[in-house]
């Protein structure tokens, strides 16, 4: 099957995604500690250009989530037939998880623009709400942990034990987005490594696909 320059390069949108993600953390400067309300606006005046560049990095992280939450469906349903029941509810919570991303967006934008000078009252509740925006993205993540685990673990599209990590990290990403420890800090710090790993997964799928070798076999749970 002959594939364009963008279908060879789609299966690598998540690994973009995951590097967005990691980018934007690290330059995000909104509080001098790691403590919900914690901001000034001189502090965030003083970090202009981070915090500009932070909010740049969630752009494309939600943009490339995007590509890969079609690229990662379309992985799924080769191997679930015309049902693709996991392959959907994956494919709504990456879309879940970019409308969190844009949300994010916001918040960092009235942080950055939308306080006055000196109104430090202000944004010391704006940055309350702005600190906990991660759960939206969470529940999102969440949802597509869970249905690509079930959808690896009984279609065989990635390896098995690949999808019963995905599934056990949903569960724990679930818990995390309703204030249950350590699931949301679990899901934070491994959503990037695992959107690369997936990326290198497809593409060395779609490598497979491309020389005419069949896909290895994985096995599977047999489902009632």
């Amino acid at each position: 099957m002959s594939l364009s320059r963008f279908d060879r390069i789609a299966p690598w949108s998540g690994a973009i995604a995951g590097v967005a993600w990691v980018a934007q953390d690290a330059l995000a400067q909104f509080r001098e500690d790691d403590a919900p309300g914690g901001g000034t606006v001189a502090y965030i005046a003083d970090h202009l250009a981070t915090n500009v560049a932070a909010s740049l990095c969630l752009v494309v992280m939600a943009i490339a989530l995007l590509f890969f939450a079609a690229t990662l469906r379309t992985t799924l349903r080769d191997s679930e037939g015309v049902v693709g029941t996991f392959s959907g509810v994956a494919y709504g919570g990456w879309l879940v998880a970019v409308a969190g991303a844009a949300q994010m967006l916001v918040w960092n934008m009235s942080l950055i623009h939308g306080v006055p000078a000196g109104a430090d009252t202000a944004l010391h509740t704006l940055d309350y709400v702005a600190y906990f925006a991660w759960d939206a993205v969470a529940i999102g993540v969440a949802g597509a942990f869970i249905a690509t685990g079930l959808g690896i673990v009984t279609g065989a599209a990635l390896p098995r034990w690949f999808g019963i990590v995905t599934l056990v990290l949903g569960v724990l990403g679930a818990l995390g987005a309703a204030g249950i420890p350590p699931g949301g800090m679990v899901s934070y710090v491994l959503l990037p490594f695992w959107l690369v790993a997936v990326s290198i997964m497809m593409a060395r799928r779609q490598r497979r696909s491309r020389a005419g070798a069949p896909a290895p076999h994985h096995d599977t749970a047999t489902v009632a």
